[in-house]
């Protein structure tokens, strides 16, 4: 009696912990809850089309996906160059399942129709992610005017200005601010230029640079669509490029990606936020950072925000429901945590339980900006047009710096310039 009475017990004790086990389970406390499940995807090559290296894509994706779902292989087509996209024929012959995409390219082919709609996905009841757990800037970015969402990014990339508070102290000048627009920063630049001191370091701390920045962050339009031909508003041009040579004279600029900041010899610099890790290593002065600058007719919005991984699926994909699988599972916590280790430019995930700071540091009002995504000068423009366009302004500039021509000179040089160039490049194409 004894020994059957022990039994029942044993037998009542194992279906508790086996009921406690299932409860916590399915409470989400032990493993994955059902909103985070994924279903396993089975022998499946998938064909994706990115901008990255074949090794980069590796690195970044594919080795992190294929740890998940082991029976998964890849075809993958590197673009090397993302307006190859636009090419029609290139992107029909890669038959791309995945689509990774930088955000201009993303636009184009968001409006050709050639990318998925992710609502039915979203909308299902099994489904693996809950949109308000993202970034609202993200849904609101990567849907189309009918709302329907064509694209996800696992990542936001952040830059803004950081300024070193010990030199801006020393010559009692007020700190820079979030509201700033490119004319006013760089205007005070010219307070910190004595000897190897600079104000302005940033792969924009060139004449050629700050002009084509302050086009792109100010979307001024250099092509006029209906007579399809460039436009030059003087009155722009001329503030833009007395600006520039006079920086370059004045000495208060120098190019470079954070080296002289770091050791304390140029009051601002523009970077990812990527810097800040370098920044709390050294312990040498204090410093802060502000938002990227706007336009100052659209202070709330920043080109400092940028989604530079938009994942698709091609319409004519034969494998779309594994597709989502694939996306699905890399915006999940668990590959938020992988890819900030393998984070090289600065971005943080876009779940957001994750938004608001990066290495320890306070950066809401980095992010509390819309992003920028209004067509700029560049958007109907070809990469090499905008190449050849860089270094004629290059050229001109750099004879402005020398005094050898007027503000007024070189405005009549680029416009006559680049008007050639555009008609050459039509030509050719035509």
């Amino acid at each position: 009696m004894y020994y059957i009475q022990k039994h029942k017990n044993n037998i009542l004790a194992w279906f508790s912990i086996a009921l406690l086990l299932s409860l916590l389970t399915g409470c989400g406390l032990l493993g994955e809850s059902t909103k985070e499940k994924i279903e396993p995807i089975t022998n499946k090559e998938l064909t994706v089309l990115t901008p990255q290296s074949e090794e980069t894509f590796y690195q970044y994706y594919g080795n992190h996906i294929m740890s998940k779902f082991p029976s998964v292989t890849f075809n993958v087509i590197s673009s090397n160059n993302d307006s190859l996209y636009e090419d029609e024929r290139f992107f029909e012959d890669s038959h791309a399942d995945l689509i990774i995409s930088y955000l201009p390219t993303f636009r184009n082919l968001r409006e050709t129709d050639r990318i998925e709609s992710m609502n039915p996905y979203l909308q299902d009841s099994t489904k693996e992610i809950q949109l308000d757990d993202y970034y609202d800037q993200m849904k609101e970015v990567l849907s189309n005017e009918s709302g329907e969402l064509l694209g996800l990014a696992p990542q936001v990339a952040v830059s803004g200005i950081f300024y070193n508070k010990d030199l801006f102290d020393s010559i009692q000048v007020d700190y820079p601010t979030d509201q700033m627009s490119w004319e006013q920063l760089l205007s005070l630049s010219n307070r910190f230029a004595d000897g190897d001191r600079y104000g302005f370091e940033g792969g924009e701390a060139t004449p050629q640079h700050v002009v084509m920045t302050i086009l792109a962050t100010n979307k001024i339009r250099l092509l006029d669509d209906q007579n399809q031909e460039l436009i030059f508003n003087e009155k722009d041009w001329l503030k833009m490029i007395e600006l520039a040579v006079n920086l370059q004279k004045q000495g208060g600029l120098i190019e470079g990606t954070g080296e002289h900041f770091l050791k304390g010899k140029s009051a601002m610099l523009s970077s990812n936020i990527s810097m800040i890790p370098k920044l709390q290593q050294q312990n040498s002065f204090s410093w802060g950072v502000v938002s990227y600058p706007s336009d100052p007719l659209h202070t709330e919005l920043s080109s400092g925000l940028q989604f530079n991984h938009v994942l698709s699926i091609n319409q004519e994909s034969a494998n779309k429901e594994e597709v989502w699988k694939i996306i699905a599972y890399l915006m999940s916590e668990e590959s938020a945590d992988h890819l900030q280790t393998q984070d090289y430019i600065g971005s943080l995930p876009a779940l957001t339980s994750k938004l608001g700071s990066y290495s320890g540091v306070e950066i809401n009002h980095l992010i509390q900006k819309k992003v920028d995504t209004r067509r700029g000068y560049y958007d109907d423009l070809s990469q090499g047009f905008q190449e050849e366009f860089g270094e004629m302004l290059k050229s001109v500039l750099e004879v402005g710096v020398k005094d050898e021509k007027s503000t007024e000179q070189m405005y009549k040089e680029i416009v006559s310039q680049g008007s050639n160039i555009y008609r050459e490049e039509m030509l050719r194409e035509g």
